[in-house]
Parts: C-alpha cells; structure tokens; sequence
C-alpha cells in the first residue's frame, strides 16, 4: 500500500473547538429544525468547509469570502473533520 492509498484519520470535533485560522469540513448540524434550517440558509450544512476567524460567543467563521457570527444554543450543535 503506498502513502496515497491511506487514508488520513480525521478528527471530529464541536464547532467551538476549532483555533483560530484552522479549517473544518462541517461533518453533522444538529438540533431543532428550525435552527438548522436557518443555519443551512446561512451556508452550515454537512460538507461545507470554513476557517474560524474568532472562536468564542459568538464565533466567526469564514465560509469562502463571507463571514458569519455564530452563536449557537443549547440544544444546537456542529462538528466539524479536522486533519
């Protein structure tokens, strides 16, 4: 098996985990569905990839050349792959 038949094992973790400038693949949305209706009309959904800018309450987040303030509820959560 060469080095580019591995796969690379990623890491999921929370949203607000991520450091600042460190890039995250959306890996699941989930709470009530109202809030992940509205952050998938925001451009959170699975698959998407951003940069946190700011971490923290809220957070920042880069999705291509726009930037999101992100402040989720309790019963709200994103987890993101890292590599």
């Amino acid at each position: 098996m060469s080095i580019t038949d591995q796969k690379i094992p990623l890491e999921v973790l929370p949203l607000d985990a991520l450091a600042a400038n460190e890039f995250g693949r959306i890996n699941l949305v989930d709470g009530e569905e109202k809030s992940v209706q509205r952050l998938a009309e925001m451009g959170l959904r699975e698959g998407v990839t951003l940069r946190m800018i700011r971490p923290g309450e809220p957070s920042i987040v880069a999705l291509g050349d726009q930037r999101l303030s992100v402040r989720l509820d309790a019963e709200t959560v994103i987890l993101v792959e890292t590599k």
